[in-house]
């Protein structure tokens, strides 16, 4: 029985092929176009609904250009540099033409430095400072608005008085739902406000005028080998950050947008006190005074 099957497709296939030989050119080409046609259809129906399924996804799927953002200097809009470094070399902490202010019953005198955070895309955002603290200077972070009748004055490195612009400690008006409110023209409405920014340290505390850093975070910043131990205490960098800085719509122009802020630098002058005084008050500030760094960064919240 198997061979007679055997035979009988044999003979199938020999009928077949005759008929195939019998064909003309044009047929030929005919019958291998349709075998063609049935095998890429057989082939491109997964890949059409794999297609499909993609464009499903793209239609209800929003997709967000990139995040930018980045650290400027203060000045008019479209005025403002890459910042390189403040220049805090030329604070005389001797001066007491400085504005100051009295806290606990201590004077401080300060000097204020603009930046601003300008970006793109993105709701909200980390702001970051780190500093060694050689120095026993205070810093602090505030929000500021541009305001031609502040008294911050902002003046670029070249003194173009074209580009200075004045600002005002102050934030954004919210509701109670943390919306930003708006005046009777639309615009976002800025109140006075002479809080810093109510960030932490990650790896320090306050004594007195002088930031105290841990070790938690040595590791981060230098190698906790040989030298790494013996890392001098002023040198370990302090880490304080601000986290979820909400960007309200309305301060967006064309997807972008500009927070500007003001580094306060505060110190306590050394007078009326002995040189033997100044040499072991640690919160006092000398115009002899060491070296420190400090970083401003913004980081994009995902």
């Amino acid at each position: 029985m198997d061979n007679n099957g055997a035979s009988v497709n044999k003979e199938e296939k020999n009928h077949l092929k005759d008929k195939i030989k019998a064909l003309d050119k044009t047929q030929k080409i005919q019958l291998l176009a349709a075998f063609i046609m049935t095998f890429l259809l057989v082939v491109s129906l997964p890949t059409y609904a794999w297609f499909s399924y993609q464009k499903e996804i793209a239609v209800s799927t929003k997709i967000d250009s990139p995040a930018t953002l980045e650290i400027k200097s203060g000045g008019s809009p479209g005025e403002e540099q890459a910042i390189i470094n403040f220049e805090l070399s030329d604070i005389d902490t001797e001066d007491s033409s400085y504005p100051s202010y009295i806290k606990n019953n201590v004077t401080y005198y300060y000097k204020d430095f603009v930046f601003s955070v300008k970006g793109k895309s993105l709701s909200s955002y980390d702001l970051q400072l780190a500093h060694t603290t050689n120095i026993a200077f205070k810093y602090e972070i505030y929000s500021a608005v541009a305001d031609d009748n502040g008294d911050i004055l902002y003046m670029p490195k070249d003194n173009n008085a074209e580009n200075s612009q004045r600002y005002r400690l102050a934030r954004i008006r919210t509701d109670a739902n943390g919306d930003a409110e708006t005046d009777g023209n639309g615009e976002a409405i800025y109140d006075d406000y002479s809080l810093p920014l109510d960030g932490a340290y990650a790896n320090a505390t306050t004594v007195g005028n002088r930031v105290v850093v841990n070790d938690s975070l040595k590791a981060r910043s230098y190698d906790t080998g040989e030298n790494g131990d013996n890392l001098q205490q002023y040198a370990n960098p302090a880490y304080w950050i601000k986290r979820g800085i909400v960007v309200h719509s309305i301060q967006k122009q064309d997807g972008g947008f500009t927070h500007s802020y003001v580094l306060r630098i505060s110190w306590i002058m050394p007078t009326s006190i002995s040189d033997t005084e100044r040499e072991e008050n640690l919160d006092i500030v000398q115009n002899n005074k060491e070296t420190d760094m400090i970083y401003i960064t913004a980081k994009a919240r995902s």
